[in-house]
């Protein structure tokens, strides 16, 4: 079974329609689900979606104002429980341990979130995690994004490299070799002039670290100056789910496989088939308990 998972395509408020080139791409006929990760600020666009699968599930976005809009589904595709949230519940933001807090709550083996407007997918504690990112590429107050341990760490290296050049430099400064017939005054002078090449040197140091620490940052923030418009098709294949995430990059649509197997004994795996045979709806069904719709 085919899925699209989308969201997040503020129309008309941030973007004015999706990219042609994923127009051309989501053509009726091949995707038999469409779950929406919310924000789609646009009743239009919910019929849109519609004409590409009939059977479309979404969730309520902080930006949607239809109140019949539920904040949580859980849709059953046996033997696997997929979980739906828009992810502004999720506090910090697109934080992997509260995404694993949300996920046990619901109980459910994939849980499908956006708000962050970047795509991710990872596998955590057994489950899988996947954000679409945002199908428009709209803007999100919280660009460029960069992940708080990556920085702390890369301010952690800088700040021991320092460390150690300037801990260098002191020793030079402090143990110069002084040359043989060479009077006391003569060694003396040469020490002093030794100490000030070093201090000259850990300012050099220091200077270069500055400049290039700025092209670092500067460099990072260009990357990620503003959101990648991107969605994902989750191919179901029993308890076997194979991701493709497609992100328009320069003008071009580039595309991902991410693959996900949920460890399933054999005999629990026949009932669970056998139970999606005699189910009567067709497709996945929703429920919705508790805090994040969990049973």
């Amino acid at each position: 079974m085919l899925v699209l998972v989308i969201g997040d395509l503020h129309i008309p408020f941030r973007a004015h329609d999706l990219p042609a080139k994923f127009k051309k791409l989501l053509v009726p006929g091949k995707i038999q689900q469409i779950i929406c990760t919310g924000n789609v600020c646009n009743t239009d666009y919910l019929h849109y979606l519609r004409t590409i699968a009939g059977d479309v599930h979404l969730v309520k976005g902080d930006y949607d104002d239809n109140p019949h809009f539920p904040s949580s589904l859980i849709l059953n595709h046996p033997p696997l429980r997929i979980g739906v949230l828009h992810g502004h519940q999720i506090v910090p933001a697109g934080d992997t341990q509260s995404l694993a807090a949300a996920a046990r709550a619901m109980d459910v083996d994939i849980l499908l979130t956006g708000h962050t407007h970047r795509f991710e997918a990872f596998e955590l504690e057994g489950r899988f995690f996947v954000n679409p990112g945002s199908a428009t590429g709209a803007w999100h107050p919280t660009w460029p994004l960069r992940d708080p341990a990556s920085v702390a760490a890369l301010a952690e290296k800088a700040a021991a490299k320092a460390k150690e050049d300037a801990a260098s430099a002191d020793k030079k400064a402090d143990d110069p070799k002084a040359k043989k017939g060479v009077k006391a005054s003569d060694n003396n002078k040469t020490e002093d002039a030794a100490k000030d090449k070093a201090s000259e040197s850990k300012d050099s140091v220091k200077e270069g670290e500055h400049k290039k620490g700025g092209e670092i940052e500067e460099e990072e923030a260009k990357e990620a100056a503003a959101p990648v418009p991107s969605f994902a098709l989750l191919d179901i294949q029993g308890a076997v789910v194979v991701t493709y995430v497609y992100q328009l990059i320069d003008g071009d649509v580039k595309v991902e496989k991410i693959e996900y197997r949920k460890n399933v004994d054999s005999t629990s795996l026949a009932l669970q088939r056998g139970a999606a045979g005699n189910a009567t709806a067709v497709g996945a069904s929703a429920g919705g308990h508790g805090q994040y719709g969990g049973r």
